[in-house]
């Protein structure tokens, strides 16, 4: 990830054939340009968002808005918060997913606590 080009970098390893497929396809759209030039840029991405969720008759979703789910999802199937913050790009240990997300945790715990038996 370059923050100040603004870039995010995806390693495809050989076991992930279906990502690589659709890079190469992507990449392939475009043969007038140069093969180091970004595949997609954001604005591309929210054009494709924005017909996908018209199309399915739901309101408008964003990056930001993927990007929230993905943490909640993650917090509430266990992941703990210094490891989504790092996944997530965040330097500060988690401290900012905490205040973000700290009573998804709350939440879990409370679930949690129903299932001890005395």
């Amino acid at each position: 990830m370059d923050l100040e080009k603004g870039l995010i970098y995806v390693l495809v390893d050989s076991t992930d054939s279906n990502l690589r497929q659709l890079l190469e396809k992507m990449r392939a759209e475009r043969p007038e340009e140069m093969p180091a030039k970004t595949v997609r840029q954001l604005f591309e991405c929210q054009k494709s968002i924005d017909r996908a969720a018209k199309l399915a008759g739901v309101k408008r979703i964003t990056h930001h808005d993927l990007r929230h789910l993905f943490a909640t999802r993650c917090i509430e199937s266990g992941v703990d918060i210094p490891t989504v913050s790092r996944w997530l790009g965040h330097q500060d240990g988690g401290a900012l997913c905490m205040k973000t997300y700290g009573h998804l945790r709350d939440e879990h715990s409370a679930n949690e606590a129903k299932k001890v038996a005395f």
